[in-house]
């Protein structure tokens, strides 16, 4: 009886405690390749909340949108993308062709998100700004790519991890940033971590 209850009462409020979409996760399309991927948010489904419990799963999760490569006949040109994420939409680019370290977020809405390296030569760090916010967003270590964390005292904390270390392919997204935070800044950083740890293939 007791569980039953504890299951209703979760499968009704978790849902309601949730933004209206939350990025969870993002993975390639295709097991081979790296020009396409799917994100995913947390499901706010309760029927489907409930399941999870019952059968002790992780929390479900339902397509959210895509980012994959404007020019998909020209896979050595990957300085230019295309996302679509819920109603926003929109590209990033290499800001210049020969500066690998200079990106450039356009949603078609308006958003512009900056995203450049914190030091010369170094692409572990990244300074992501809005011009009104500005997020730090770094690899955990230098030597592997598959965590990245922004943690900011005044923001809170985003982390993009690979689901199997040196597999670039599935990643976890573990969003606890404050709502002054927009979502372009958030397909940023998730875009920087999946760029600088995947093959170019």
């Amino acid at each position: 009886m007791y569980r039953w209850l504890l299951i209703s009462f979760l499968a009704v409020v978790v849902p309601a405690l949730l933004p209206a979409q939350q990025l969870s996760s993002i993975h390639t399309r295709w097991g081979d390749s790296f020009v396409e991927w799917e994100f995913f948010n947390f499901s706010t489904d309760s029927m489907a909340i409930q399941e999870a419990i019952d059968y002790e799963e992780s929390f479900p999760e339902e397509p959210a949108g895509e980012m994959k490569l404007r020019w998909l006949n020209l896979r050595d040109d990957w300085t230019e993308w295309d996302f679509e994420y819920g109603d926003l939409r929109g590209t990033i680019k290499m800001r210049w062709k020969d500066d690998p370290g200079f990106w450039e977020l356009r949603s078609f809405n308006g958003d512009i998100v900056s995203m450049r390296l914190a030091w010369p030569g170094d692409p572990t760090e990244w300074r992501v700004t809005d011009n009104d916010i500005t997020l730090m967003f770094r690899s955990r270590w230098k030597n592997q790519l598959n965590e990245w964390e922004c943690d900011e005292s005044q923001y809170g904390t985003f982390k993009v991890s690979s689901f199997h270390r040196q597999d670039p392919r599935d990643w976890a997204i573990d969003d606890l940033l404050d709502e002054r935070v927009p979502d372009a800044m958030r397909l940023a950083m998730v875009f920087l971590a999946v760029y600088q740890s995947s093959p170019k293939q």
